[in-house]
This record gives structure tokens, C-alpha cells and sequence, in this order.
């Protein structure tokens, strides 16, 4: 099992996208990781997530770790929200 250290996070991100909302396909150099995932592991001072959660996260301040091609880490402070399958804004 693996445990992050401090306010850390790891997440299982929701992979790369391929193509747009509407079908058009997304060329392999402007693909990137989704900035949104599960929470896998936290810390022990990570207080605005728990395991299991769906997470938005700053994409840019998380790294590739060796865990897992979709595993990143990032602080908790790049988390920006949690929500569930589905939410929208009203």
C-alpha cells in the first residue's frame, strides 16, 4: 500500500481524452491528462478529500508518478473540488 507523505495526494485520473464532446478527434500532441479523477491515497494532513472521492484538480501542479500511468500526485492545495458523477452547476 502505498502511503503519501504530509498534504499529499495521489489520483487516478480519468485518463486522456481523445476526442471532444461533439466526436472530433484531438490530435496526440494537444491530448492530456483530465484534471479530474479518484482519490487512491492521501496523507496524513490532507483534510479536503477523503479515498474514493471524484476530484477537480489544478492540472498543471500535478506530477507522473511511477505508480501507474493514470496515478498522479499533487498537494492538497491543487485540489480545487470534489463532486460526485453527474453534478452539475445550477
Amino acid at each position: 500500500m502505498i502511503k503519501p507523505n504530509n498534504n499529499v495526494v495521489l489520483v487516478k485520473t480519468d485518463g486522456v481524452k481523445t476526442e471532444t464532446d461533439d466526436g472530433i478527434l484531438i490530435s496526440e500532441q494537444w491530448q492530456d491528462h483530465q484534471p479530474t479523477g479518484t482519490v487512491v491515497a492521501i496523507g496524513d494532513d490532507v483534510g479536503c478529500c477523503k479515498v474514493g472521492d471524484k476530484v477537480f484538480f489544478e492540472r498543471y501542479t500535478s506530477i507522473e508518478t511511477p505508480f501507474g500511468e493514470d496515478i498522479r500526485a499533487c498537494h492538497s492545495d491543487a485540489i480545487l473540488a470534489t463532486f460526485e458523477d453527474g453534478d452539475a452547476l445550477d
